[in-house]
């Protein structure tokens, strides 16, 4: 099986077994000449090289980008220095009020939920949780926390620990049932599982783009529905003007787009790294990369399993992604961590299991090398 990714585009991938998208994916070379281009550039000329309307385009590029990583319109996706910023200023911009519920996942992203649970703190809402049995969040459990108290139903796409994937179309439905929205960070899907915001009927989803998008750090990306562009934001900047070249500070008259979502000056060179990446990414399709994804990932849990590992990963295929959990019995998974990396296995340790992401730079050669060093050191 060959590498979707090949090596003169992602070069680590030639020294290192790197299965460690889900923290931090292997840069687009390109990306990575992009920003290095546009740092140069700057520091040679100043805004000879980077004037007003490159400012403007190259955040307009990465939301083109964007809105067809997604199915939206360009007017839907808003963009800032990451998804927390993003989710962090939908979340006041909601106001969840008191009385009313915002249903998650104990196992969410600290990024995803904290958030809602600062603005739960000052509205009066409350969280409602979702409890996981082994890292596992039964679907049916999740599903009957939301009733007519929901005001906000917030999930992780792919569940950061063990890569448990959502049925977005199923949860938005409820939310919708029942007078809610759905929100969903998808950080953890964005490159390596399609994502339909039309398809789902989902109100919001913001990710960063360092993981499995192949990005830099430094930029996140948010789809926002119709329906929420006519909310205010929590941050608001001069970036938040409906023209923003129009430095007046005594007023403020947001756009009628998600664009309100965007607020302040951010490290731009990033936007073209990122611009770059997703092209790459997209241009292959999300589609035939989940594909990719899948079969080595497959390959990966059968080969743990008969090496005796604790999968904590859904068995079902529907719920699974290409991040896998495991733990080693009788081995200290920090210790086990460490002695894979000495031997260019790169994984997380996260708690007290080992987690595996591969994607589309790594073939079955790199799993089957990976199985050989994890048996060496059982």
């Amino acid at each position: 099986m060959q590498r979707l990714g090949t090596i003169d585009v992602f070069p680590p991938a030639e020294n290192f077994v790197y299965m460690d998208a889900a923290s931090v994916g292997l840069t687009h070379k390109g990306a990575a000449a992009a920003i290095n281009r546009w740092q140069q550039a700057l520091a040679d000329e100043g805004t000879i090289a980077f004037d007003e309307q490159d400012e403007v385009e190259c955040l307009d590029n990465l939301n083109d980008a964007a809105a067809r990583l997604f199915n939206a319109q360009v007017r839907d996706i808003a963009t800032a220095s990451s998804e927390t910023v993003l989710m962090q200023s939908l979340a006041w911009a909601v106001m969840p009020p008191k009385g009313t519920t915002i249903v998650a996942t104990d196992t969410t992203h600290p990024s995803t939920v904290y958030p809602w649970m600062r603005v739960a703190e000052t509205t009066g809402a409350e969280m409602r949780w979702a409890r996981a049995d082994n890292l596992y969040i039964d679907p049916d459990h999740l599903e009957s926390l939301i009733d007519d108290s929901t005001s906000v139903v917030c999930l992780s796409h792919v569940e950061y620990g063990t890569g448990q994937t959502f049925d977005l179309a199923r949860f938005a439905a409820k939310a919708h049932m029942h007078g809610a929205i759905c929100v969903v960070d998808v950080t953890q899907s964005a490159g390596q599982v399609p994502i339909d915001v039309a398809a789902t009927g989902i109100d919001a989803a913001a990710a960063s783009t360092y993981k499995w998008l192949c990005g830099p750090f430094g930029t996140g990306i948010m789809y926002v529905s119709q329906a929420l562009q006519k909310l205010r934001p929590g941050i608001v900047g001069w970036r938040s003007h409906k023209n923003m070249w129009d430095f007046q500070a005594d007023r403020l008259e947001l756009p009628d787009t998600a664009k309100r979502y965007e607020f302040g000056t951010m490290a731009y060179g990033t936007a073209y790294g990122a611009t770059e990446a997703m092209n790459y990414l997209l241009g292959h399709s999300i589609e035939k990369i989940h594909a990719h994804n899948r079969v080595i990932a497959d390959r990966l849990m059968t080969g743990l399993q008969a090496l005796g590992a604790e999968v904590l990963s859904p068995r079902k295929a529907a719920e699974r992604s290409a991040t896998i959990a495991a733990r080693f019995p009788g081995k200290n998974s920090r210790d086990f961590a460490r002695t894979l990396k000495e031997n260019n296995v790169i994984a997380s340790l996260r708690r007290d299991f080992i987690r595996f992401s591969p994607h589309l730079y790594n073939n079955a050669d790199d799993i089957d090398r990976g199985l050989a060093s994890i048996k060496a050191a059982l």
